[in-house]
C-alpha cells in the first residue's frame, strides 16, 4: 500500500484516538459535576434587656454525621449580630450529590477561636461574660431532609433561636445564664433550604402601650394555644413558635427564612415591672390589620408585608 493510500486511514485513526482521549479525560475530570453546599447561620432574638451579645464557638460542622470539609476552622460568632435576615457564613465546600437528613454543630463551650475561655457565653452590658455550659462540647443537630443536586450549589440556613436556647438562672451565683437542657437545645436549631423560604415583615403601631419590648411570634397555622404558650417553661414562653422577631424602636419587625406554608402571627408585650432588670410579661396584643393574621399563606421567595395597629392587650 502506498503512503498516499495509507494517509487517510492514519488520519481517521488519529482522530478517533483524540476523541477517545478527550472523552476519557472529561469523564475522569474530578471537577466535573461537583456539587457545593453553602451553610449560613442566623439568630432569633433574646428577650433579656441585659444581654449585649451571645457568642458561640463552632468547632466542627457535620452533614449526616460526617465532617463537612467546607467548614475551614473554629469560628466564634456573636449570634445577636445576625438577626432579621442577616447571616454569618459557616462554610462553603464540595459535597456529593444526594439526599441528606441533618446538619450538626459541634460547639466548644470551653475555649473560643483564639483559645480564650469561655467558648460559649452571654455578655451582659456590664461586660461580664457568663459561660453557658460546664460541659466541654455540645452537639446540636437540626433534622431536615434536603437534596443536593448534581453540579448544583445548595444554600442552607441554620436558625439558632437564642430565646429557646439560653435560660436565666436566679440565685446568688454571678453566672446567670446557661444553655437549656439537651432536648430543648436541639429544638432551638432549625434548618431550611434558603431559596425555599419567604419572610414576614412590617410595622406594629403600639402607641397606646406602655411597654419596654414587643415581640412578634410566628406559628404554623392552627398551632397556637394561648393558655399553653404564655406559660413559662424554664424561663421560656411561646415555646412552640417557629420563629420570632423583636419590634424595634421604629415599630418594625422582620421574620426571615420561613418555609413555604400556612402561618399565624401573634404579638406579646413586656415591661420591667419590679425594677429588677428583667422583663415581665404584660400580655398578648389585640390588633387590627388589613390581612388576616391567623391565615398567612407564604410561598417560597415571597415576602408578606404586615401593618398592624394595637387596640388593646389581653393579660
Amino acid at each position: 500500500m502506498t503512503f498516499s493510500k495509507f494517509y487517510p486511514i492514519l488520519l481517521a485513526l488519529l482522530a478517533g484516538t483524540t476523541l477517545l482521549f478527550v472523552a476519557c479525560k472529561k469523564d475522569d475530570d474530578p471537577n466535573d459535576n461537583k456539587s457545593q453546599l453553602n451553610l449560613e447561620i442566623t439568630d432569633g432574638p433574646t428577650e433579656d434587656p441585659n444581654v449585649k451579645a451571645v457568642f458561640i464557638t463552632v468547632a466542627e460542622v457535620k452533614v449526616d454525621g460526617q465532617t463537612f470539609s467546607g467548614f475551614s476552622g473554629k469560628k466564634t460568632i456573636d449570634l445577636l449580630a445576625y438577626q432579621q435576615g442577616n447571616v454569618a457564613v459557616l462554610g462553603l465546600g464540595d459535597i456529593d450529590a444526594g439526599t441528606y437528613q441533618n446538619i450538626t454543630l459541634v460547639l466548644d463551650a470551653q475555649t473560643d477561636a483564639s483559645g480564650n475561655a469561655p467558648g460559649c457565653y452571654v455578655q451582659t452590658f456590664d461586660n461580664v461574660k457568663h459561660p453557658l455550659s460546664t460541659i466541654a462540647m455540645h452537639e446540636i443537630t437540626a433534622a431536615q431532609t434536603f437534596v443536593v443536586g448534581s453540579g448544583a450549589k445548595t444554600n442552607l440556613v441554620l436558625d439558632f433561636d437564642l430565646r429557646k436556647a439560653v435560660q436565666y438562672q436566679v440565685g446568688g451565683n454571678s453566672d446567670h445564664y446557661d444553655f437549656v437542657g439537651s432536648a430543648d437545645l436541639q429544638a432551638a436549631l432549625r434548618l431550611v433550604v434558603k431559596n425555599e423560604t419567604g419572610s414576614l415583615q412590617g410595622t406594629c403601631q403600639n402607641g397606646i402601650l406602655n411597654a419596654d419590648k414587643v415581640v412578634a411570634y410566628v406559628y404554623k397555622k392552627g398551632a397556637f394555644n394561648r393558655a399553653i404558650e404564655i406559660q413559662s417553661n424554664n424561663g421560656i414562653s411561646f415555646k412552640n413558635a417557629v420563629a420570632s422577631s423583636a419590634v424595634n424602636g421604629a415599630g418594625e419587625f422582620k421574620i426571615a427564612f420561613l418555609e413555604s406554608g400556612d402561618y399565624e402571627i401573634h404579638f406579646a408585650a413586656y415591661k420591667d415591672l419590679t425594677s429588677d432588670d428583667k422583663l415581665d410579661f404584660l400580655g398578648t396584643l389585640i390588633l387590627t390589620s388589613a390581612i388576616d393574621l391567623a391565615d398567612l399563606r407564604l410561598a417560597a421567595s415571597a415576602n408578606i408585608q404586615l401593618n398592624v395597629t394595637v387596640i388593646g392587650i389581653l393579660p
